[in-house]
């Protein structure tokens, strides 16, 4: 009995420092679980500047993108799968709510519904329905009224008739964010720069949640996917790499 007395403390210890043990290796792999968390963002290197350079340009050069999206706006979520024509400087869209389907078209200044479902693809039907008819209901865009007239305003943006210059892209404070994949497709996510500004000595420091646009971008610098910040936070645009019509406008479309 006291040989096996004597044995217990010897258990205890033997028991304790198992669980010590077992509590450091939990607290190890703890410690180092930000090793999988998401990478530091940093200033895009020049390789990167030179695919965020020509991203825009590549769309106006595509002509039309199809795009998807759904915005929140005045308490509504309103799914849009449709197409931007950055030649023309216009989109058309079928815009899905809980009250109904509508056709949407937008330029640079106006924006008009027309009631019609959408074709077998969840896309508006072509053609666009003449802007004369009745149907039509059209408005002013106003970016500082609605969170729907910004994210078309800034979508519109995202072609250009050239390439921006890779050396301001990267004085103005691009950030590479990580690295992603779509649909199978490697891509690279980025922090558009958030003005059209160098950055000074003297500016507040450029961070990954400064600039309100990010872009998805594929190896070839094709935009795959947009996010842009708005009041209620970050809404996805995604671009899927699709054949996408030119839109042929109605007469006085931008009327």
């Amino acid at each position: 009995m006291r040989t096996a007395a004597g044995r217990a403390p010897h258990r205890v210890r033997t028991l304790v420092i198992g669980l010590l043990a077992g509590l450091l290796a939990l607290t190890a792999c703890a410690a180092g679980e930000p090793d999988s968390a998401e990478p530091t963002p940093r200033p895009v290197t020049t390789a990167e500047s030179q695919l965020l350079a020509i991203t825009r340009f590549l769309n106006f050069d595509a002509g039309s993108r199809a795009f998807s999206t759904t915005v929140r706006t005045s308490g509504t979520d309103v799914a849009l799968a449709g197409w931007i024509d950055f030649v023309a400087q216009a989109g058309y869209a079928q815009a899905r709510t809980d009250s109904g389907d509508d056709a949407l078209l937008w330029t640079p200044t106006t924006a008009g519904i027309i009631p019609q479902p959408p074709d077998a693809a969840g896309y508006p039907t072509l053609p666009i329905p003449p802007f004369d008819d009745a149907a039509w209901t059209s408005r002013a865009l106003d970016a500082e009224a609605s969170a729907l007239d910004a994210l078309l305003l800034t979508i519109g943006s995202l072609g250009s008739d050239r390439p921006d210059n890779p050396l301001l892209v990267q004085q103005t404070g691009a950030m590479w964010l990580r690295d992603d994949d779509i649909d199978g497709t490697p891509v690279a996510v980025f922090a558009a720069p958030p003005s059209d500004e160098p950055v000074d000595a003297d500016d507040p420091p450029i961070t990954a949640d400064t600039s309100p646009l990010r872009l998805w971008l594929d190896s070839d610098g094709l935009m795959r996917r947009a996010e842009v910040r708005l009041s209620d936070g970050w809404v996805t645009v995604d671009m899927p790499d699709e054949p996408a019509p030119s839109l042929e406008l109605p007469e006085d479309a931008d009327d």
